[in-house]
């Protein structure tokens, strides 16, 4: 009978550590798991579109506030993003087209009905023969939306600034008038921008700029140029290229 009462204490007494011991290493694993939680990102599994990728955008580019000579442009853009924010780029537009606005058509109608020929084969004006510029970009809002619940695109919103060089080129109001190279050359400046990107695909998108260049121009001269600090705004739209095509994602 003592021996019956001595056995079922040992018994229970094994029971117990086998019922504890295999929840021991769940309940650490557990503790282990809240600790990386609130030591780790508060976004887990992110697309990292833009991190460590290069950017080639071949792009058409619109003049928006020249006064006599609009501009339209073809270039490319190429930009390495360091991370999924910051990037390093560099962007060459060529001058394609040169067509004239409405105030220029004006003018010079207006000189020929009054006679002032002279005056009128005396006015030159500049164009963008080409420009070249090298700068940084910064990414400060990225995220995705939907439209009616069955299109889903990711976006982001890009700020830009750094150094340009600009080549102008002048041109008379007629053929065979002796233009005033005082408007025209090479200058260097700043520029500053921003855009919108739209995420077709892992490695396709669509980017809307707007950049604007800061240097000395002169739109227009009858003989008697004085470059002045001026803005251009260029309107640009391209699509961009992602290399590599697979998309990083966050831990």
């Amino acid at each position: 009978m003592m021996k019956s009462n001595r056995r079922w204490p040992l018994v229970f007494a094994l029971a117990l550590c086998a019922f504890y011991l295999p929840h021991a290493p769940a309940e650490a694993a557990e503790g282990d798991e809240i600790a990386a939680i609130d030591s780790g990102p508060i976004v887990r599994r992110q697309l990292l579109h833009r991190s460590a990728r290069f950017e080639l955008q071949p792009m058409a580019t619109f003049s928006m506030n020249d006064t006599y000579v609009r501009n339209v442009m073809a270039g490319v853009s190429g930009t390495y993003y360091l991370n999924n924010v910051f990037g390093l780029g560099a962007s060459f537009q060529y001058g394609a087209l040169h067509p004239t606005t409405n105030l220029r058509d004006n003018l010079e109608a207006t000189l020929a009905d009054n006679g002032e020929l002279a005056r009128l084969d005396s006015l030159s004006y500049s164009y963008l023969g080409w420009a070249a510029d090298v700068g940084f970009t910064y990414v400060p809002i990225f995220g995705k939306f939907s439209v009616m619940n069955s299109l889903f695109s990711h976006y982001d919103l890009h700020l830009f600034g750094g150094m340009v060089i600009v080549n102008e080129g002048v041109e008379g109001s007629s053929e065979g008038v002796i233009v005033d190279d005082g408007i025209a050359g090479t200058r260097p400046g700043g520029y500053f921008g921003g855009g919108l990107r739209f995420f077709m695909s892992d490695m396709l998108a669509l980017n809307v700029q707007v950049k604007n260049y800061l240097y000395n121009r002169a739109e227009i001269s009858s003989g008697n140029a004085n470059p002045q600090l001026s803005n251009t705004v260029m309107f640009s739209v391209g699509l961009g290229i992602f290399l590599p095509g697979e998309v990083k994602i966050s831990r």
